[in-house]
């Protein structure tokens, strides 16, 4: 008997792949000192303690890849996580006020499984308002991945940014409504890694890495959800 050689199911509908690769870091920032934000404001909230740590075991990491160029937010705390890496690589920061932090103070507890998005329209006013809202934030979050990779192609990139923005540009890849949005925690320190081919196919290599920190995050997933 012949042995038929097994075909994987994507041999037929497989994309042609070109090189050279775009790669696009998304860096949320290191923790900030919450205790001067009455002070300072949000915008200018400096790295605490615990984030200059943090920053220590972030930047040898990231020394440890070649990346071409580096932008950040507006933000301190941003511009703070991005300094000693860019400053070790010989890199300028490039501050782009796209990558500043998103304001989503509509918090709404919608059930996340037992419910179909017709029932989750159905049962909260809010519903609807909230997915528009996150299709505008996702549309920006896919414009700016887009002139990103229009000026890089083929270059490694690092965003030092914040969670909201970097949850809608992976949210607005996988085409995700509301629902996706609000269970998906992005860690500080954490570095989510996104790969473009020649040709523009995107592929998310991976999401929330902290393997350069020495412990583990905050388990309580919905502290952010915490007054």
């Amino acid at each position: 008997m012949t042995r038929r050689h097994y075909q994987s199911p994507y041999s037929k509908i497989k994309p042609k792949i070109r090189r050279p690769y775009s790669i696009i870091y998304l860096i949320r920032h290191c923790n900030p000192d919450y205790s001067s934000e009455h002070l300072v404001g949000d915008f200018n909230m400096p790295l605490s303690d615990i984030g200059l740590r943090q920053r220590e075991y972030l930047t040898q990491h990231l020394l440890e890849k070649q990346i071409d160029k580096v932008y950040s937010s507006e933000l301190l705390r941003a511009q703070e996580t991005a300094q000693p890496f860019a400053e070790r690589a010989g890199k300028k920061i490039i501050i782009d006020s796209r990558l500043n932090e998103i304001d989503w103070k509509d918090w709404f507890r919608i059930k996340y499984f037992n419910m179909s998005e017709a029932a989750r329209a159905k049962s909260s006013k809010q519903y609807k308002k909230l997915d528009k809202d996150l299709d505008k934030m996702q549309t920006v979050g896919r414009r700016l991945i887009a002139d990103i990779y229009k000026h890089n192609k083929g270059k490694a990139v690092a965003l030092f940014c914040h969670g909201n923005i970097i949850k809608s540009i992976i949210t607005g890849i996988l085409d995700a409504n509301i629902i996706g949005f609000l269970s998906l925690e992005i860690f500080q320190s954490s570095i989510s890694k996104l790969v473009i081919d020649r040709d523009g196919y995107i592929k998310i290599n991976y999401i929330n890495n902290i393997g350069h920190l020495p412990h583990e995050p905050n388990e309580d997933l919905f502290i952010t959800l915490v007054d």
